[in-house]
């Protein structure tokens, strides 16, 4: 990604943020006002509550928009500056994720490797795999923390669970997110 990217991408952000609460308030303020209006002014109650109703639907849209971009720049390393990247992509590196994922490759190993000979040809370093993300000496960089999780939870876009995808476009991914798991200095 170049600078120039990384900035538009944190000024999206923080504009959808604004967008969000923004809308989120103007949702409030309508809501408000129609329970006051059902009191003393019954014809405004239904439109004040349509208005606040719609409010909230455009607030969820800017809150979806912004996870969606979020999740989308925390593979790129170069979009760890904004810090709101970073956050999300680091919670993917911690020592009780990265467990859990080497649960989650150790079990695919075993149950998928007898039926799916890819698995099976990239099972050692699939496993080695395993073992550095549960070795706490080594620190996992979040951009390949959010791959991992990618290549082991989105069956729509991973390539585990394409079976046309070629072994070589599997063990790419592995390595590629090996590489991430440095000694800690």
């Amino acid at each position: 990604m170049y600078a120039r990217a990384v900035e538009e991408a944190g000024i999206r952000l923080r504009n959808l943020r604004r967008e969000e609460w923004e809308d989120f308030a103007l949702a409030a303020v309508a809501m408000v006002l129609a329970l006051v209006a059902a009191e003393a002014v019954h014809e405004l109650a239904v439109p004040l509550l349509l208005g606040g109703l719609a409010g909230m639907g455009l607030g969820v849209r800017a809150l979806w928009r912004r996870w969606d971009l979020v999740e989308r720049l925390s593979e790129e390393t170069d979009a760890h500056a904004i810090s709101e990247v970073f956050d999300y992509a680091a919670r993917d590196a911690t020592l009780s994720r990265r467990r859990g994922y080497a649960l989650m490759i150790r079990r695919t190993i075993r149950e998928r490797s007898p039926y799916d000979p890819r698995i099976a040809c990239v099972a050692d370093d699939f496993e080695a795999l395993a073992s550095g993300l549960e070795d706490a000496s080594l620190v996992f960089q979040p951009a390949c923390a959010v791959k991992c999780r990618h290549l082991l939870t989105e069956p729509t876009e991973s390539v585990l669970f394409d079976p046309t995808a070629p072994t070589e476009d599997l063990l790419a991914s592995i390595r590629r997110i090996r590489v991430g798991l440095t000694p800690a200095t």
